[in-house]
């Protein structure tokens, strides 16, 4: 059974997702929060498996309360996002960084026949976030050293040592799903606005949140963050998003392709896919960064660089919120370095010196 507790101010919203959730075997809603004060303090005295938050409450917003919670009892928390403006969703996304680890959109349509659709979509969602470790972020986040030297050669997980001095990449992929948005930005804002290397960056999201996510990585970091566009040039300086409603690929022209997915079994952005397509482009100069995320998205196509004979970096487990895609990576042999954000980035950096 899992305990849910509701932090949402509008009464409307309220009986919205009670109705949705009210008659579910597996969901038990212990409380209903009506401002950011009463989210905290319920949620220490109720102890829930899981909070849906919203993000503009009385009292306390929904950042703040995030922030409070994963200070006194670290809890899955997921923001309910109106999306409504850039303010809305810098908000949502900062409260990911401050430990919560999915942001949805708050249910609307239930009225235009969308209403099975919506209640298993959310009861997806709730669902797979119980089964994350939010501490995990806890106990890098706050205190992750930066600027650390690396040493010249590391050793590789399969076993030869590997020379950081000798690696060149034409392009850096990163991959991630649940966990994964609050390691990006910790990585990349690390990295210098003329960083050599371009950068494309695949994450799992609720549909619509993709350019919202571009633009608040923008404007966190001194390197450029844009969404991808059909043939846009892989260009230094910048990252660009893969879309969360289009597949991309890599062209041999080594421009942005993008095509609507064939296939419903398919995770959109698939990770796999631009992994695959950046080793079919540029064999060993290819790179690919697997991330936090629950499933096997990745696996395979980091595989596919691995065996072309370009870098591969898994996040490890113990900083990750879901130790998954990039658990199964590690266990096909197809990751060469496993190291926890900030080494990521220091990697990243030691590498830049090489051009």
């Amino acid at each position: 059974m899992i305990r849910l507790l509701i932090a949402e101010d509008s009464t409307t919203v309220q009986r919205v997702l009670t109705n949705l959730l009210e008659n579910e075997k597996n969901i038990d809603i212990v409380g209903i929060a009506n401002d950011g004060e009463e989210a905290v303090e319920m949620c220490t005295r109720l102890q829930p498996d899981l909070v849906t938050m919203d993000i503009f409450m009385p009292k306390m917003n929904g950042l703040e309360a995030t922030r409070r919670i994963m200070e006194r009892c670290p809890t899955p928390i997921v923001i309910i996002s109106s999306m409504v403006g850039s303010r809305d969703a810098s908000f949502s996304f900062e409260a990911m960084r401050a430990g919560a680890i999915e942001v949805i959109e708050k249910p609307t349509g239930i009225l235009s026949g969308k209403y099975q659709e919506i209640k298993r979509s959310l009861i997806a969602i709730i669902e797979k976030s119980v089964e994350t470790r939010p501490g995990a972020q806890l106990s890098w986040l706050p205190s992750s050293p930066a600027g650390s030297p690396l040493a010249e050669e590391r050793v590789s997980q399969t076993g030869p040592l590997i020379s950081l001095s000798a690696i060149r990449p034409e392009v850096i992929c990163i991959g991630g799903s649940t966990g994964a948005p609050t390691v990006i930005v910790e990585i990349l804002r690390r990295l210098p606005g003329d960083y050599p290397v371009p950068i494309l960056l695949a994450q799992h999201i609720t549909r619509g949140f993709a350019p919202r996510m571009a633009e608040w990585l923008d404007a966190s970091m001194e390197l450029s963050v844009k969404m991808a566009s059909p043939g846009a040039a892989l260009t230094a300086g910048q990252a660009l998003m893969c879309p969360d409603d289009q597949l991309l690929r890599i062209s041999p022209s080594r421009r942005v392709v993008l095509s609507e997915a064939d296939s419903p079994t398919l995770h959109i952005p698939n990770i796999d896919m631009l992994f695959a397509s950046a080793a079919a482009v540029f064999r060993d100069r290819a790179m690919g960064i697997i991330l936090s995320g629950m499933g096997r998205d990745g696996a395979e196509g980091i595989g596919t660089i691995h065996e072309c004979g370009g870098l591969t970096i898994g996040q490890n487990e113990e900083t990750s919120v879901v130790y998954g895609m990039n658990r199964v990576a590690g266990e096909h042999g197809f990751i060469d370095l496993v190291l926890p954000p900030w080494e990521i980035a220091d990697t990243l950096m030691t590498i830049a010196g090489n051009f």
